[in-house]
């Protein structure tokens, strides 16, 4: 749908074109979905090709190195971002009547400028204590850092535009495009410099999702918008309980190979990653193929008060979700022997125990993740963050005293069970919010 070029106060029927408001037919969901779905296959395929010539042609160290930078990657463009999308994209889905678009993403992508300036020493520093710095190029990961933070912003807003394979496309551009780059480059020769060669290409594909995200959402630049200090003040108001939740979540996922490298050395984090590259698949189609599409459902659904359409919206996505998760975890678990048979190397082999652990754990994940998100259309923010305050802690304490014992398979079972308290705690509190509604 073409983006009018003007977007001003009033401009009410402009969003109306922009969105659609009344949402995607069926046809179009299943359409949307199929599509959305291929190209995160393709991402992901792309991905795994990757994963095992890495850990064929290069050492496990290299993988673990290879992992770290992508997992702090992963972190500083979550703490970078404050999670203000919450506040930006619900007020857009809920069809906002002044037209604040342009100013909403405006002021939100200047705001990770302006984080990303603060977070690049932080980023710097925690490389010296990991003791890594030195083996890359810090200024490619900076590059890298700040292309990601806002491609991954712009992915959002297309998402919550209803342009779901738009969106997929840009991940995909971003994700894997570059990857046959380094690829060959493994296959063909012995590069001197691994790391830095996957650097450079990661940033050519980064730079070009951002390009690509904001041509499709030009409309939202054609007027500068001023800066308030006021609407940062408003955005982090209502999305600080969204941002520690959405922060520990991610600690939740990755800390653990910080802890094996200072554990373990870097050796162990490319197993450990090597395996959680895979198992986090399931995750990665159920929320590209369901969660994706039925989420501006629910999250309308919930701002209207329309508690019978919330409520099997929810349903569908948790048994589609699972079904989903379920026949992957089938394919991961009957694959992986054949792929470490491509692999050969006897440090992946003797840890596959921690992979079935993991396929477990990201299913309880899956389901905890439904129930998140139906506290999260209720808008109980705070309530997610006690949860996430309860619960990461205690796991990044249990794996503290676990990992320099039982190695990646006590990651692995701390992963899975801190997965089922979450699952466990969100159930109980939407449930008894369901409850509350029911006397109402």
């Amino acid at each position: 749908m073409a983006i009018r070029t003007r977007l001003t106060r009033g401009s009410g029927t402009t969003l109306r074109r922009l969105l659609p408001i009344d949402g995607i037919g069926r046809g179009g969901i299943v359409a949307a979905g199929a599509t959305s779905i291929m190209l995160r296959a393709l991402l992901l395929l792309g991905k795994f090709a990757f994963i095992v010539a890495l850990a064929r042609y290069t050492g496990p160290a290299t993988v673990g190195l290879y992992a770290l930078l992508v997992t702090i990657i992963t972190i500083s463009i979550y703490a970078m971002g404050l999670e203000i999308h919450t506040f930006t994209t619900r007020e857009i889905v809920s069809d906002d009547e002044d037209g604040r678009g342009a100013e909403h993403i405006q002021s939100h992508l200047l705001t990770v400028g302006g984080a990303f300036l603060i977070a690049l020493p932080v980023v710097y520093g925690f490389g010296i204590f990991l003791g890594i710095v030195g083996k890359f190029s810090f200024p490619l990961l900076a590059a890298i850092l700040l292309c990601e933070a806002i491609g991954q912003e712009l992915g959002r807003y297309l998402m919550v535009m209803m342009r779901p394979v738009a969106s997929n496309l840009l991940q995909f551009i971003r994700g894997a495009a570059w990857m046959p780059v380094p690829l060959v480059a493994l296959l063909t020769t012995t590069p001197v410099h691994t790391i830095n060669i996957i650097l450079w290409s990661w940033l050519a594909g980064a730079s070009a999702a951002c390009a690509f995200g904001l041509w499709m959402i030009r409309g939202y630049f054609v007027r500068a918008q001023r800066y308030r200090l006021a609407w940062l003040g408003q955005a982090f108001l209502s999305a600080r309980h969204y941002f520690v939740v959405a922060l520990l979540t991610q600690v939740q996922y990755y800390s653990d190979r910080f802890i094996v490298q200072r554990a373990m050395g870097e050796s162990f984090v490319g197993v450990y990653s090597f395996y959680q590259s895979f198992a986090n698949t399931m995750m990665t189609f159920v929320q590209t193929g369901v969660i994706a599409v039925l989420l501006p459902r629910l999250l309308r659904a919930a701002k209207q008060n329309e508690r019978v359409v919330e409520r099997k919206t929810l349903t569908s996505m948790l048994v589609w979700s699972m079904a989903l998760a379920l026949a992957i975890s089938g394919v991961l678990a009957a694959a992986m022997p054949f792929l470490l048979n491509q692999v050969q190397k006897a440090a992946y082999a003797s840890a596959l125990p921690a992979f079935y652990v993991l396929l477990v754990g990201n299913l309880l994940l899956i389901a905890g993740i439904i129930a998140h998100l139906g506290l999260y259309a209720r808008r109980r923010d705070a309530d997610l963050m006690r949860v996430a305050l309860g619960v990461i802690p205690l796991g990044l304490v249990i794996n503290i005293f676990t990992i320099p014992h039982f190695g990646i398979l006590g990651a692995s079972v701390t992963f899975a069970v801190t997965a089922l308290l979450e699952l466990a705690a969100k159930s109980v509190l939407l449930w008894r919010l369901d409850r509350k509604s029911d006397i109402q």
